[in-house]
């Protein structure tokens, strides 16, 4: 049956006296975009001609007493406005704004879409739902999903269809019923337990993967980019509590994962950047080798500073940027306690990750983020602090696991996180070998965050 036909024997068989008599006034139907399980979705107008979708529910199926003022509350460029809510004795009809673009499953499809791409839409996303999710009664979507996702044609993308949102009941055990699409939902969606901001985490995971191999469901024959996978495994794990506990965690992870291409262009970045820092400084000064090579940005550290003046202006970066003041105490000796704590509040890895270790011979792995069974107050040296601050960026970049250490008695990965940090300028102002500052730290920590931001531009 033609489309036409369709949407004509559906408006044959539409019965104005079942719907409210406001809205049959004031909208003419111009399209069914749905019709199933007591929704119909109807593509409408107005009687000047401004184009709405109608949502309308059957009463004796739906009670969406909790769910009708959702829209209502929101007010964001990237989800839709609501504009009228209609009922009658049979039908209940929600007017929300017509969103021109296309559905996520469909752009993804027509177009061939880069890491880059991928992480950027999933980042969005993220922004969408910290929004749903940190108001003061958090509102959880529970059907993420590609047709749920518009893409303008701008880019930008709005997510729509909230007809199984709801609010997060704190106390309450268990959902009452199972709504949401198969592929994309967790276990307790299925009735084991209430859902919660971990419910649209599981399937922004589900989501991301399927961007990134075209399918929902996990193939070990197609290879993904190993910190994205990582984030995937995180994102769905079977119980809530194995998942990120927010969505802002999700988000840092992914701004973090740097896809493989990253590597080429950072190339090209740190050798305009330093023949442009060699042009302008020339004064006849000797300009230390790692800060003419390095990326920075103009706004961040000055060719000519003072060590004292790189620190300071390093403890005041952490500060802006993490929210933290643990860098304020900068005279003081940095510990491993301190390295654990960057690691779990600054940049969002998990505890059993970062305080975990190897029971036999200590060695680099994938299990634990320090390979070393270190004591909390244990003191940390300038090489140590620069593998932490490059691993925790770059995973991947460091991932060469072996216990041979060389004559200096580094490991493989550490090695490489020296000569990466000698040749973009990550050890900048840093000459203490051993038993760096607090404030030796941060200037590593912040060195290390502007080379990856200027490498990710």
């Amino acid at each position: 049956m033609k489309r036409d036909d369709l949407l004509q024997t559906l408006l044959d068989s539409y019965d104005d006296s079942n719907y409210p008599e406001e809205f049959v006034s004031e909208y003419d139907i111009m399209e069914c975009l749905s019709d199933h399980d007591g929704i119909c979705t109807f593509l409408v107008q107005d009687k000047e001609g401004k184009k709405c979708i109608a949502k309308c529910y059957e009463r004796s199926k739906w009670g969406i007493s909790d769910n009708s003022g959702i829209l209502m509350c929101l007010d964001r460029d990237d989800l839709p406005k609501h504009i009228a809510t209609y009922e009658s004795d049979a039908v209940t009809v929600i007017l929300r704004e017509y969103i021109e673009g296309i559905s996520l499953s469909r752009y993804a499809t027509e177009n061939s879409l880069s890491e880059q791409e991928i992480v950027q839409i999933c980042v969005r996303l993220c922004d969408i739902l910290g929004y749903l999710h940190h108001r003061e009664a958090p509102i959880i979507h529970r059907d993420i999903k590609p047709q749920n996702i518009i893409v303008r044609p701008d880019g930008s993308i709005v997510l729509i269809d909230f007809d199984i949102a709801r609010i997060y009941r704190s106390g309450s055990d268990t959902d009452t019923m199972f709504f949401g699409t198969l592929a994309y939902a967790p276990p307790e969606q299925y009735g084991f337990s209430q859902t919660d901001a971990r419910t649209d985490i599981y399937s922004l995971g589900i989501l991301l993967r399927w961007l990134l191999t075209g399918s929902t469901r996990d193939n070990k024959n197609i290879k993904v980019y190993r910190p994205l996978e990582k984030i995937i495994v995180k994102c769905t794990g079977f119980a809530p509590k194995e998942r990120f506990s927010d969505v802002s965690q999700v988000k840092r992870s992914l701004l973090q994962a740097n896809p493989k291409a990253q590597g080429l262009r950072m190339a090209a970045y740190t050798l305009c950047a330093a023949l442009a820092v060699g042009l302008t400084v020339f004064a006849g000064v000797k300009i230390y080798r790692t800060v003419t090579y390095t990326p920075f940005t103009d706004n961040a550290i000055p060719a000519y500073m003072s060590d004292e003046e790189r620190i300071a202006d390093a403890v005041a970066y952490m500060r802006e940027k993490y929210d933290t003041d643990m860098f304020d105490r900068s005279e003081e000796i940095a510990t491993v306690r301190d390295l654990r704590v960057v690691l779990t509040d600054l940049y969002g890895y998990e505890s059993d990750y970062v305080y975990g270790f190897a029971t036999g011979i200590p060695e680099e792995c994938d299990e634990y983020f320090i390979p070393w069974n270190w004591a909390e107050d244990q003191t940390v040296d300038r090489d140590i602090a620069v593998y932490v601050a490059v691993k925790a960026h770059d995973p991947v970049m460091v991932a060469d696991w072996s216990s041979i250490k060389d004559d200096n008695g580094y490991y493989p990965g550490m090695r490489v996180a020296m000569n990466f940090a000698e040749e973009t300028g990550i050890l900048t102002g840093v000459n203490r070998p051993r038993d760096i500052l607090v404030g030796e730290l941060a200037l590593i920590l912040a060195n290390a965050d502007r080379v990856f931001d200027a490498a990710a531009q």
